[in-house]
């Protein structure tokens, strides 16, 4: 399964890139299950597991539990804030 991962923000800078294309395996079926899949191959990737960082598919925020198919575009994104 091919993904596009977007790091917005300071995730940008933890994963140090802003975009990534992956190839992977039928194990990451759902947002928390790629979490998993990044941090085995990353340890930068650690970040994206806080409850605070939004996951974003498709350009519709979702759950963690959402499931993924080939060609999503799945987007990180830590909590703003600001006035």
């Amino acid at each position: 399964m091919t993904l596009k991962i977007r790091y917005f923000a300071a995730l940008k800078d933890k994963m140090g890139k802003a975009e990534d294309e992956i190839e992977a395996g039928t194990e990451t079926e759902t947002g928390e299950t790629l979490i998993a899949w990044l941090k085995a191959r990353d340890e930068a990737a650690e970040v994206l597991a806080h409850p605070s960082v939004r996951l974003i598919i498709n350009d519709e925020i979702t759950t963690r539990s959402t499931p993924l198919k080939d060609g999503d575009t799945i987007a990180f994104c830590p909590p703003f804030s600001g006035g």
